[in-house]
């Protein structure tokens, strides 16, 4: 189901890494997190600046360093972010440098490129945008919560559709559509509502919107999958203490689903941090950008999503102090290679480590 490798012999190098690294010199590279490492939501952290700089040659060995940003987050095209952190940190950042948590998903068009899918979750505006971004991965009829409220409003009674997504709203009769899966593309915006439409099309007969299975009967066919674009339960932002984030969804869901139908079969698959398929595409890109096997570091500051992905991945690892980890909260639950208080540290320490 899954064509990573096809993707990544389809990965082509960016100019800003087409240079080789002098054989003097170690090949490295560096695949970041953003939120909680160079961003505190829309705030860029200092460090961040300086860091990258150093990557772009501002060091002592005056080597350019290949690097990659390796994000959770999500809800906007490559384009867009790449164009976002361009602007961010003062360098020009190419879209295949930039690896959100459902980029990966694009594996899934071969399985259902061709099929109906309900897509959860991702920014409401502009109007249509996130659905825009799985069409160009080549999904070819997807749905959002938006069009099943608009079609059925007493489906979610406890509110009414939302006007300003009249102009973006696919208006089809549902009743001749049969979902095949549900992508949860981005953090759900409205859990009460999502929780509620994806129980309705797990629970329903071919996949048809409005119909229901006893519990016997969805124990005895296959369960409609539901792929989720990551797996954080906590994530930073600029607030104090760390935020839920799309694992929290996916518990609530789970233990809905399971508490209705009397525990039937919930088929789940998770991409994003700390996936390996995650991994696997993040260093065939890096592989590229090199031009040969670089040693790896991830920087990253969640020790669930971050460390414990690159360790898996036999990469090495930074734990920054300037998102969702905190010394106060004890040890990490998993270790990473060593601790920084910020990026800019942590850049330091990996050149000096590699190269001295």
């Amino acid at each position: 189901m899954l064509s990573i490798r096809a993707a990544l012999s389809r990965a082509s190098v960016p100019r800003a890494f087409s240079r080789p690294l002098s054989t003097a010199v170690k090949p490295i590279a560096i695949a970041f997190d953003i939120d909680g490492v160079l961003k505190h939501g829309e705030h860029v952290l200092p460090e961040a600046h300086r860091a990258i700089q150093m990557l772009e040659g501002k060091n002592p060995w005056n080597r350019r360093v290949p690097y990659i940003f390796v994000t959770n987050g999500g809800g906007q095209s490559e384009d867009v972010r790449a164009q976002r952190l361009s602007k961010d940190l003062g360098v020009t950042v190419d879209p295949r440098q930039v690896v959100l948590s459902h980029t990966v998903m694009q594996s899934l068009v071969g399985s259902y490129g061709d099929k109906p899918v309900l897509m959860l979750g991702g920014p409401d505006l502009p109007p249509g945008s996130s659905r825009a971004v799985l069409e160009g991965y080549g999904f070819k009829h997807v749905y959002t919560a938006h069009d099943l409220h608009a079609y059925a409003p007493p489906s979610w009674p406890y509110a009414d559709p939302k006007p300003e997504q009249e102009a973006a709203l696919r208006r089809v009769d549902f009743s001749q559509v049969n979902f095949a899966a549900i992508l949860v593309f981005h953090d759900s915006r409205e859990w009460g509502r999502d929780i509620q439409l994806a129980v309705d099309i797990l629970r329903s007969r071919d996949g048809i919107f409005g119909t229901v299975l006893t519990n016997e009967e969805l124990k005895q066919r296959p369960p409609i999958p539901v792929f989720f674009s990551h797996a954080d339960l906590l994530w930073g932002n600029e607030h104090n203490v760390a935020r839920l984030g799309q694992r929290a969804f996916r518990i609530a869901l789970e233990a809905v689903f399971n508490r209705v139908t009397d525990n039937a079969p919930f088929e789940a698959i998770t991409f994003g941090k700390p996936e390996n398929v995650t991994y696997e595409y993040a260093a065939g890109l890096l592989k590229n950008f090199a031009g040969s096997d670089p040693t790896v570091w991830m920087i990253g500051d969640n020790p669930a999503s971050d460390i414990h992905g690159a360790n898996d991945y036999g990469w090495s690892s930074a734990l920054v102090r300037t998102g969702v980890f905190r010394d106060v909260e004890g040890p990490p639950a998993h270790k990473p290679t060593f601790i920084a208080d910020n990026v800019e540290q942590a850049i330091s320490e990996i050149l000096k480590r590699e190269w001295s």
